[in-house]
């Protein structure tokens, strides 16, 4: 797994965790899209090109991003 990747989603759960309002939420989901969008246009990019193992690379990024945005609808969820 690519290390930066990794940190950036690090730093994320972070700020998701230390986020107290929705303006905070929202930036982070923001982030969160845009960065599902790339891996989206990244994983078919590499499925046109038979690229399997990167395919494969791509969707266990969006694994990592689909948890966070799982986080934060849970956060955004009044208990």
């Amino acid at each position: 797994m690519d290390k930066q990747f990794l940190m950036e989603i690090m730093e994320i759960n972070e700020k998701l965790t230390e986020a107290q309002s929705e303006a905070a939420m929202n930036e982070i989901e923001s982030i969160v899209a845009v960065k599902q969008k790339e891996c989206i246009d990244s994983a078919r990019r590499a499925f046109e090109q038979d690229d399997f193992e990167k395919a494969k690379e791509i969707l266990t990024k969006m694994r990592y991003l689909l948890n966070v945005e799982e986080k934060i609808k849970l956060k955004k969820i009044p208990l």
